[in-house]
């Protein structure tokens, strides 16, 4: 993975991953002597190493975690169980501490979530997925406030009916804007891997990696394909 992650980045980032077996689940992450650090929107501080340079400045970063379980030795062979593997891309300027969250490519294995059976992460999401993160990243510090009152308004208005009325309430752009911002979109999975259009059994969405080569073949090419996507953020 090592490989894969420091020829995908830029160069000045000299990544390396490093884990983290201080407590059960093992983490593993990017360091590196050109990585800045940046605190995710759940609150955790990660390095994010820089990825690829777009316009006026501003690069996209590149952000890596992955999870294992310890499992019970066999023979005195200490065993881990994949749990999860994700890329965060990032906007922002170099020696800058803002660099809002924008969207993730994560693969969620078949493991223990919390309770004491293994399933899949979030019940029936798909795996691998998108998770789309702008929208909780860069609003109006005003927004949320703003969007409850005029939630608690369309509630009164339409007599606990949130169907839509035309032109009932009346609300400007701004208003509209503040609603719409509010809204959580990073909790939605967007399945990648769903082949909806296959007879049963083979159209399902949620799917586990069954070698590490799985695995490092997921990350590398994601990272060539947000690399080749991004790449048209590159254009005027």
């Amino acid at each position: 993975m090592n490989e894969i992650l420091a020829s995908a980045v830029d160069l000045s980032a000299k990544t390396q991953v490093t884990v983290d077996s201080a407590s059960p689940p093992l983490v593993g992450g990017l360091t590196g002597a050109g990585c800045e650090f940046i605190t995710r929107n759940r609150g955790l501080r990660v390095p994010v190493a820089p990825f690829l340079q777009l316009q006026h400045g501003v690069w996209a970063w590149l952000g890596y975690r992955e999870e294992w379980d310890y499992e019970r030795p066999v023979r005195n062979i200490r065993r881990f169980s994949f749990r999860t593997v994700g890329l965060t891309i990032h906007f922002g300027l170099r020696n800058s501490l803002f660099k809002p969250q924008m969207f993730r490519g994560e693969w969620a294995g078949w493991a223990k979530w919390g309770g004491k059976d293994y399933g899949f992460q979030a019940a029936d999401a798909g795996h691998p997925h998108w998770q789309f993160d702008a929208l909780d990243s860069l609003p109006d510090e005003s927004f949320p406030e703003r969007a409850a009152e005029l939630r608690e308004l369309l509630s009164v208005e339409n007599d606990g009916n949130l169907d839509v009325k035309e032109f009932s309430p009346q609300l400007t752009v701004p208003e509209i804007r503040a609603v719409v911002t509010a809204q959580k979109l990073s909790r939605i999975h967007f399945a990648s891997a769903a082949a909806w259009w296959k007879p049963k059994p083979h159209d399902d969405h949620a799917h586990g990696p069954i070698s590490e080569a799985d695995i490092e073949n997921w990350v590398r090419h994601t990272l060539h394909y947000l690399r080749r996507e991004l790449q048209r953020l590159q254009a005027g």
